[in-house]
């Protein structure tokens, strides 16, 4: 069986791995999949790492469509690996869609995760991917216990009255513009910003104006300085807008940065 306390000495991420390692023990005993809750799809990637080498269980990191940024782990033998479609089928989660008049009270999509979380008694880890949807409100995905009294409820958001309803996967809006690309810039520095702009295509301004508020994430955890220096491997967040990972930096000979991005 798992070594708990050896797999967590050298973890950066203990809750969470913690969490997988009992989670993967009852699909050992069981013969069946469980699932974890959600965390950060970079958190999900980087703590089954720790995992590689175990020849008795296998994962499978999905959060609802593909490219989420929130995502869970789903857990099971090696010896009774399912499908993937099954997996997907059988994905222990629903979609969710507050509805609301924003246009005169802009929200955010961390305003709307509070929402869920503070005013409706959800925990944090089981709410997935949260996008608005222009000034209406937002959709998001969530976990599918315990939500009835969500369903056709009404709640406040600041003094913006929303309306709460469950939905099936398929019926969300899924953001789009989230599919794999490569990016080669230059760039005068390593700063966060200024790569978080050229990556996200942004203007340098808005990206500033983006990690002061907190809607920026680099490698799982959230930042505010646009300061920071990057380095290869880091991964960048931003809400609705998807992951880039730096690929390569490399100095040139006028003392610029070449960049080179993956946005997924």
């Amino acid at each position: 069986m798992i070594d708990l306390k050896e797999i967590l000495i050298n973890s950066n991420y203990k809750k969470e791995t913690e969490e997988l390692i009992k989670t993967a023990q009852l699909a050992h005993k069981h013969w069946e999949t469980y699932w974890t809750r959600f965390f950060s799809t970079y958190v999900c990637e980087e703590i089954l790492k720790d995992f590689k080498n175990l020849n008795d269980f296998k994962f499978f990191v999905y959060g609802g469509f593909s490219s989420s940024q929130r995502s869970r782990i789903a857990c099971f033998r090696a010896d009774n690996i399912p499908k993937e479609d099954a997996l997907i089928r059988n994905f222990p989660a629903q979609g969710i869609q507050v509805n609301g008049n924003f246009l005169f009270d802009n929200a955010t999509q961390e305003d709307f995760r509070t929402l869920l979380i503070k005013n409706t008694l959800t925990e944090e880890n089981k709410v997935g991917d949260i996008w608005t949807i222009g000034n209406r409100g937002a959709q998001g995905i969530i976990d599918n216990l315990d939500i009835e009294h969500l369903n056709e409820n009404f709640f406040y958001l600041r003094d913006v009255k929303v309306k709460i309803n469950i939905l099936g996967l398929d019926e969300l809006q899924i953001p789009t513009g989230r599919s794999r690309k490569l990016i080669n810039t230059v760039e005068a520095s390593t700063r966060l910003d200024a790569i978080a702009s050229a990556g996200f295509r942004i203007s340098r301004t808005k990206i500033i104006e983006r990690i002061e508020n907190g809607m920026l994430i680099l490698n799982g955890n959230k930042v505010n300085k646009p300061t920071i220096n990057l380095k290869i491997g880091d991964k960048i967040q931003l809400e609705n807008k998807g992951f880039i990972e730096i690929l390569n930096l490399e100095i040139t000979k006028r003392e610029r940065w070449k960049v080179k991005l993956l946005r997924k």
